[in-house]
């Protein structure tokens, strides 16, 4: 009884759009960016990679912890959405790409 019932785990967002990303691995090839967002592919898809294993650990913790709802929070994708498409969302792009 003194274990937890629900736990929530987080996913890394598109840390390929984050600004100090964007500052610090900066590069002079426009093909390194999404042509969309602006964002760091190669970035983009280490966290991609980070995420598909952090989901397929919470699969198996899952069934090791069966009365523990252990729950998979997806920031990319709304992150994504937000950078894709910041004029839907009040904003505009930060890195000018």
């Amino acid at each position: 009884v003194f274990g937890a019932v629900m736990i929530l785990v987080p996913e890394n967002p598109p840390i390929g759009c984050m600004v100090d990303s964007l500052t610090k691995f900066s590069s002079p090839n426009e093909e390194d960016y999404e042509p969309q967002s602006g964002c760091l592919i190669w970035f983009n898809d280490f966290a991609k990679h980070h995420n598909n294993l952090l989901e397929k650990e919470i699969v198996r913790l899952r069934e090791i912890h069966p009365h523990t709802n252990i729950m998979y929070v997806d920031y990319y994708a709304s992150a994504d959405r937000i950078h894709r498409h910041p004029a839907k969302f009040g904003t505009t792009l930060l890195n000018g790409h």
